[in-house]
């Protein structure tokens, strides 16, 4: 029977993890292994795995292996899912973030197509829940699985994988696979790692399912997420760019087209987030990794995104022109500032004229009660 380790990483989220175990404890079956790696929680997540794991919440014959790391280590997830890996001697590897939560009902069904369509890598859909809102909805990649069908070659499958949003925890994974090839996250001082992970994995898997049904519920717009970057880290994308087109073979025309307009689409979700305080680093980093694209490649894109509202910001980092893309967000800033100065004045104004008219109905009503006052005297 197949069997899962379940790689759950955790660093300070004491509100979630234990909806993430119970969730977790509701579909591990015997045989299954739960590998909890803490990365240095200081807020009293141990506590509340320690209160799971003694309240006999898993199925006898599930191995929970809680592993506490003691101190943050640099990034974010890369190293704690690495280790993860190493202690995994399941057939099968599905990552879990401890603040998300597995759908027992949708997890069931990609278990079983799973069992009985093994492929390298099978990809499943998910749900995010955002937390401020307190409302779920679907990924932006939602609309992509209705081009996706398991019949289709290889690469046509390998393009729409590389396609959908680089989440680990989407995916079962054949453990003897990411053995194989020598697959692990990238380790260092940078966040995002799933994203060269991703592109990895899709590229030398042998064969690729999809299964429609949503697994897991991933919570966005908590404090404290990584999700919520809005600073320097984001030029992490950068480094992860480079990387990934280190990966590719020089000839493969095709996913280094594919790679850069990953990165433009990341770049297009950066843009309302980036914090004036983190331009000048991302700005740097943005025309150190776009100067690696080829300029037959940047023109042949500039077909197809050049109407995309980040390609002008893209070239004009890949020109160099640092100072120039500073002053027009410096200029946006600006006009942005102005435009909620005047909807405020027009607010005050409104309010103003609202007070005016009241002042006078208030005095035409007592000019008339006092014509009355005389008239009855």
């Amino acid at each position: 029977m197949m069997s899962i380790s379940f790689i759950v990483t955790t660093y300070n989220i004491r509100r979630y993890v234990t909806r993430c175990l119970e969730s977790v404890a509701q579909v591990a079956r015997p045989g299954d292994q739960v590998i909890l790696i803490d990365d240095g929680s200081d807020d009293g997540t141990l506590e509340r795995v320690r209160e799971f794991e003694s309240g006999g919440h898993f199925a006898s014959g599930v191995e929970f292996r809680p592993i506490y790391l003691g101190t943050n280590t640099m990034g974010g997830v890369g190293i704690g899912a690495n280790i993860g890996l190493d202690e995994a001697g399941c057939d099968t590897v599905f990552f879990v973030d401890g603040d998300d939560w597995i759908d027992p009902a949708g997890f069931a069904r990609a278990r079983a197509h799973w069992a009985f369509h093994p492929t390298d890598i099978l990809f499943t859909n998910y749900l995010e829940y955002d937390e401020k809102a307190d409302r779920a909805r679907h990924p932006a990649d939602a609309q992509r699985w209705s081009a996706i069908d398991n019949a289709l070659p290889l690469d046509q499958l390998r393009a729409h994988g590389l396609g959908l949003i680089a989440v680990p925890w989407r995916k079962f994974y054949r453990r003897a696979f990411l053995a194989e090839h020598g697959l692990r996250f990238p380790e260092g001082d940078y966040f995002f790692e799933d994203n060269p992970f991703h592109w990895a994995v899709c590229r030398r898997a042998a064969s690729i399912g999809f299964v429609n049904t949503v697994s897991c519920h991933h919570r966005i717009n908590r404090p404290g997420q990584t999700m919520a970057s809005t600073g320097a880290e984001l030029a992490a994308f950068f480094t992860h760019f480079g990387t990934i087109l280190n990966d590719l073979d020089p000839g493969d025309r095709a996913n280094r087209i594919a790679a850069t307009r990953w990165l433009l689409n990341n770049m297009t979700w950066h843009m309302p987030r980036l914090a004036p305080s983190a331009r000048h680093p991302y700005a740097i980093a943005g025309w150190r990794a776009l100067r690696m694209v080829p300029d037959d490649i940047w023109q042949e894109l500039g077909v197809s995104e050049g109407a995309k509202s980040i390609w002008p910001v893209a070239d004009r980092l890949r020109r160099g022109d640092v100072d120039g893309q500073l002053l027009q967000w410096q200029n946006a800033s600006l006009e942005a500032m102005l435009a909620d100065l005047g909807r405020r004045l027009a607010r005050l104004e409104g309010q103003s004229a609202e007070g005016t008219r009241l002042s006078r109905g208030l005095a035409a009503a007592s000019a008339f009660e006092s014509i009355l006052a005389l008239r009855r005297s």
